[in-house]
């Protein structure tokens, strides 16, 4: 495999990290309301959805894990373009 066509394949892969970080990210600021709304501070205590706002916080814990493995995927993917 030529050097252009490595590189090439990067670029590709580089996008198709990119677009999955996008998406991871909009995601999880839609999760981040979504606790948000379940743990509103002027609500009394005795309504508050706290088990539902455990899951959907356990879920948002992994995605963020997720797409912190994807920024480091996408800056070594950088590193060796030499961008």
């Amino acid at each position: 495999m030529g050097f252009d066509t490595e590189r090439l394949k990067h670029r590709g892969r580089l996008a198709e990290k990119t677009a999955e970080a996008g998406r991871l990210s909009l995601l999880i600021h839609g999760q981040v309301r979504a606790v948000r709304e379940l743990l509103d501070p002027f609500e009394d205590v005795e309504c508050l959805q706290a088990e539902a706002a455990a899951a959907q916080a356990v879920e948002l814990a992994g995605r963020h894990a997720e797409y912190l493995g994807l920024l480091a995927e996408i800056k070594a993917i950088k590193r060796a373009l030499g961008d």
